[in-house]
């Protein structure tokens, strides 16, 4: 099975501490999903190909979800199956 990238809005806080924290997503269709918790934080790849991406895991609507940051073009994506 192949895995495709979605780009996606994302809302982002950046604490005064360092870092920054997903506050919500938007969807293509213009969905906002609230991000409930980040679970994680860690470089790691993607199926969908990418240049080792920042990968987030997330609480959104009661469920995990993982969503990428690239910092080579400032972007998020989340990757869903081809057949989504």
């Amino acid at each position: 099975m192949g895995y495709k990238k979605v780009y996606v809005e994302v809302e982002v806080l950046f604490p005064s501490e360092g870092g920054m924290r997903p506050v919500w997503i938007k969807w293509e269709d213009g969905r906002k999903f609230f991000v409930e918790r980040v679970k994680f934080i860690e470089r790691a790849s993607a199926r969908a190909g990418s240049v080792l991406p920042v990968r987030y895991t997330l609480i959104v609507a009661g469920r995990e979800k993982q969503l990428f940051y690239e910092p080579e073009d400032m972007r998020w994506f989340v990757q869903i199956a081809d057949s989504e």
